[in-house]
């Protein structure tokens, strides 16, 4: 499971959906402006955070300290894509 920014490139929620979906993984989207609908977001199986910052397409910010926090109490890696 990952848990994802429901503002990000149009390619990698396009991957999402249609390419890793299909082959068994599952996606949480949710608005990464609030850490709180993070931990909402995650579940036991929950091996990733990914966040955009700022995101494509609204340029939004989310609080990486607080995200990466959230993803060592849960046991998944954070990633962030930062190349806007």
């Amino acid at each position: 499971h990952c848990v994802i920014t429901d503002c990000s490139y149009g390619g990698t929620n396009r991957s999402c959906r249609e390419f890793f979906t299909p082959l068994g993984m599952e996606f949480t989207f949710t608005d990464f402006r609030d850490p709180e609908n993070i931990r909402k977001a995650m579940k036991p199986n929950t091996k990733l955070i990914f966040s955009e910052t700022p995101a494509n397409p609204l340029l939004s910010l989310c609080d990486i300290e607080e995200i990466s926090k959230i993803a060592k109490a849960g046991g998944a890696k954070h990633v962030v894509d930062a190349t806007f």
